[in-house]
């Protein structure tokens, strides 16, 4: 029997980040959410992830900083990260993030389920 895939959503927007565990969790994926960025980084530091999913606009600090955390971390830095945003593509291709996907809301759970797909997919075949 082979092992569900475990993803952490991280997202202040609790109704999202619901809707996308439950998603993620009906196509089979063990999903942990965290609605803030503080617990999405505890969480990381004591647990290993297939893949991270974190909004990037949030209070205190930004999810910027956690993605740059993930992949500078010998530990983690090998962990896919998708980045949700409600930030212009424009904006945002003009940042220097380290994330592997970016959707930008609002995106549909198909756009959702093929990236997730695309990148646990990639992460296997490396």
């Amino acid at each position: 029997m082979k092992t569900a895939k475990t993803i952490l959503v991280i997202d202040d927007e609790t109704e999202l980040a619901n809707a996308i565990a439950k998603l993620l969790q009906g196509e089979g994926f063990e999903v942990e959410t965290a609605f803030t960025l503080d617990e999405g980084k505890s969480k990381i530091k004591s647990k290993k992830y297939n893949l991270v999913i974190s909004d990037i606009m949030m209070p205190h600090w930004g999810g910027f900083d956690l993605v740059d955390a993930i992949k500078e971390n010998p530990e983690t830095s090998e962990t896919p990260v998708i980045v949700v945003t409600g930030m212009d593509a424009a904006i945002l291709d003009a940042t220097n993030t380290f994330a592997d996907a970016c959707l930008v809301k609002p995106f549909t759970g198909k756009q959702l389920l093929e990236t997730v797909n695309d990148l646990l997919s990639k992460s296997l075949a490396s």
